[in-house]
């Protein structure tokens, strides 16, 4: 999207016949350009134009629409600020704007300093963003709705990534970023200290216990008994490494690594590594689909897969986390919705799911199935 009349509008080289059409939403342009001109035009010098804008603005573009649009990425930087600010439309748009990778890190910085605790949850997931951004780390900390699990990881995040000092994850940052970081946090050099953190792949290791072996066990149980073509010998080499490794370099592997360790990093016990998984852009889709079937990940790594647009966008993911009985109970009932009906007999019979998930597809099922004039 070229965003030409966009652009001379903030250059002021459109005359005011063309802004007077463009205010009542007439313009032959696309919905996400319009969007963004009349966001600009609701402050124009004429004030038959800024009237006219937001009523456009208003009686157009509803809910719905405008959910579809800030999902975009392409959507104008303006429209994204716009309803970054209060008085919000609703919680759906804000968790598609804070979902949108292309929303300024001040805008989310803004939000979350206020926002309920399921937009900060949303927040969260985007461990990429609160590392370059450690401004919206200081506004999720001022939040006052934070619930007390959300004070535990975000004190987690703060110890790991900035109380330790540990080398700081390189990601690019585009020009307005570097602006806004500017602005918003002076600017400190990042030191290298020595960290004696070792990685655990379970929440059921005990002491003395000898973690590469027990990891080549989780993988086997998930199918991974192979591991690729590796030997033994390069097996327990990956897994010795990770091992030896600082939190902070396994989140870099975790985002940076190639697929064996990420296999093995999505078992970590700490949640902000296995998360960072999910963060990875070499994250294929076989790799999500496997996922989504392990019995050895935490339920935190199954939630946030069913929590994530990308990946629930698949049928094959939506119903491996619904089969799968370490997936949140919570999770699995969201998308049973999704599930296709001859998926849904598969799961009304299936003993090894909770009950709750099994009766409520079997009410889900009868529901479909019923003669049209019972339903």
């Amino acid at each position: 999207m070229s965003n030409g009349i966009l652009v001379k509008l903030k250059e002021g080289q459109v005359p005011l016949g063309v802004r007077q059409a463009a205010a009542r939403g007439v313009l032959p342009v696309g919905q996400e350009e319009l969007l963004g001109i009349l966001v600009f035009l609701q402050n124009d010098a004429d004030p038959e134009v800024s009237k006219n804008a937001r009523e456009t603005l208003g009686n157009e573009f509803n809910d719905d629409l405008v959910k579809t649009i800030v999902e975009s990425s392409s959507t104008p930087i303006e429209v994204l600020e716009y309803f970054g600010r209060p008085p919000y439309r609703s919680n759906q748009i804000l968790e598609s704007l804070i979902q949108n990778k292309a929303t300024p890190d001040s805008t989310i910085a803004l939000l979350a300093a206020n926002v309920e605790p399921s937009q900060i949850e949303v927040i969260l997931i985007n461990l990429m963003r609160l590392l370059r951004s450690p401004f919206v780390l200081e506004a999720l900390e001022r939040n006052p709705n934070q619930t007390p699990d959300i004070k535990r990881r975000l004190r987690e995040i703060r110890e790991e990534f900035f109380e330790k000092r540990n080398n700081f994850i390189p990601i690019h940052r585009t020009k307005a970023e570097e602006r806004d970081l500017s602005k918003m946090q002076e600017s400190a050099e990042a030191e290298v200290a020595e960290s004696t953190s070792l990685v655990v792949f379970s929440e059921e290791i005990k002491e003395g216990e000898d973690v590469a072996s027990l990891t080549l066990d989780s993988l086997a149980d998930d199918g991974f008994g192979s591991f690729e073509n590796m030997g033994e010998e390069e097996r327990l080499s990956t897994i010795q490494k990770i091992a030896r490794m600082t939190v902070a370099e396994r989140v870099q592997t975790a985002l940076k690594g190639n697929r064996e360790e990420r296999i093995i990093l999505i078992r970590d016990a700490n949640r902000i590594v296995s998360s960072a998984v999910l963060e990875s852009p070499k994250l294929t889709d076989s790799e999500v689909e496997a996922i989504a079937i392990m019995k050895n990940v935490s339920e935190e790594v199954l939630r946030l897969l069913g929590t994530k647009r990308e990946f629930v966008k698949k049928y094959t993911v939506v119903h491996s986390l619904v089969k799968n009985p370490r997936a949140p109970i919570g999770t699995s009932l969201t998308l049973l919705n999704r599930i296709l009906t001859n998926d849904l007999r598969g799961l009304a019979r299936n003993k090894n799911i909770p009950e709750v998930l099994r009766k409520a597809a079997q009410r889900q099922l009868q529901i479909r199935t019923a003669p049209k004039e019972n339903r």
